[in-house]
């Protein structure tokens, strides 16, 4: 199985588990990022992780990433019975992911995701904090976008995948970003030189997918 196909199995193995009538007809589908698929499949690759275990990794730390996804979405503007299900729906996948890690016996991999997620949300509290310029606010954002990869890294010992992570998340989020401070492009740059000196270590499958954010 290549990983085009293994990132299909992923992603359909996402929607079958996360769909419920109710729930999708008041709130917009959920967003499937196919690059952190992408990027966590090649490490696991790398590390020459069992075909189905890879697989059961990945599935799990995407409905964590869509639980935190989804209650970024809660927003003070919303219908209070929207407003509930958004809440609802991102507790929802937080208990698939516990339900499927349980089963597997999978202390391990529970504990290393729970420390990212408590890093993402000090990280989230601390990013209102601070102003556009901070360049503090760059270090939160790397930790909010690659937390969840650099555990899984962890956990594989893949660790120069974690720092990849880091830099290579953080470039795909704040190239997003619309205001762009000189501080921004500074570590904007920052990032493309230590992307570009970490990508040798890695498959060209990886290379390919990102080479666009070096652009």
């Amino acid at each position: 199985m290549d990983i085009r196909q293994q990132m299909e199995q992923v992603r359909t193995r996402i929607q079958h588990a996360i769909a419920h009538s109710y729930v999708d007809r008041y709130i917009q589908p959920r967003t499937i990022d196919e690059d952190r698929i992408s990027f966590a499949l090649s490490m696991l690759r790398s590390t020459r992780v069992e075909t189905s275990i890879a697989l059961d990794y990945v599935f799990a730390m995407m409905l964590i990433q869509l639980a935190l996804d989804t209650h970024d979405e809660v927003d003070k503007q919303q219908m209070m019975q929207k407003k509930q299900l958004t809440v609802l729906a991102g507790d929802l996948y937080s208990g698939l992911y516990y339900e499927f890690l349980a089963k597997r016996h999978d202390v391990s991999l529970i504990r290393r995701f729970a420390e990212a997620i408590k890093e993402i949300n000090i990280q989230k509290i601390r990013l209102q904090q601070l102003s556009p310029d901070d360049i503090e606010r760059f270090h939160c954002i790397g930790v909010i976008e690659s937390a969840l990869l650099r555990k899984l890294s962890e956990h594989v010992h893949a660790h120069e995948w974690g720092e990849l992570a880091y830099y290579l998340f953080s470039l795909k989020r704040i190239q997003r970003e619309e205001a762009k401070s000189k501080a921004m492009v500074d570590y904007t740059d920052h990032c493309k030189r230590k992307v570009q000196d970490l990508f040798y270590l890695h498959h060209e499958e990886v290379k390919e997918r990102f080479s666009h954010l070096l652009a």
